[in-house]
């Protein structure tokens, strides 16, 4: 719980004009909001987004047991455990579980697949636009 609460006192987005910044100080001051790339029960608070490259950085919220199947991305993608813990299995050829504090690093291509071990926040960040490849029920 710590570390949501530093992150989340640390926790900046860049607004319209160059410059300024949002410092959310308390967890419950985060908006979030139903993400229209992710099966239901994902949630997301965008914390900042490259105008240029469309690169961004993002808290996600899982509820408990809520998984991803097999995906990839066009991009590289970074998974920092804020709250609970993430098991990520890499194409059923090897199995990481990761707790609070702890981050993957997966790069643009590999497929992988997500399951929430609890209540789960992470942050996200990807190296341009994110995209989800391999899941076609969802919209792009």
């Amino acid at each position: 719980m710590k570390l949501l609460a530093l992150f989340s006192l640390l926790a900046a987005a860049y607004s319209q004009a160059p410059g300024s910044s949002v410092v959310y100080r308390h967890a419950n001051e985060i908006e979030w909001k139903v993400s229209g790339s992710l099966p239901p029960g994902a949630e997301y608070h965008l914390i900042y987004e490259d105008k240029a490259t469309h690169a961004l950085q993002t808290l996600v919220r899982f509820p408990p047991g809520y998984s991803l199947p097999p995906h990839s991305h066009t991009h590289d993608e970074t998974l920092l455990i804020v709250k609970g813990k993430l098991v990520i299995d890499f194409g059923g050829q090897s199995s990481q579980t990761l707790a609070s504090g702890s981050y993957a690093v997966i790069p643009a291509g590999v497929l992988h697949s997500l399951k929430a071990k609890g209540e789960l926040v992470m942050m996200m960040a990807v190296n341009g636009p994110y995209d989800i490849q391999g899941l076609p029920s969802l919209k792009q």
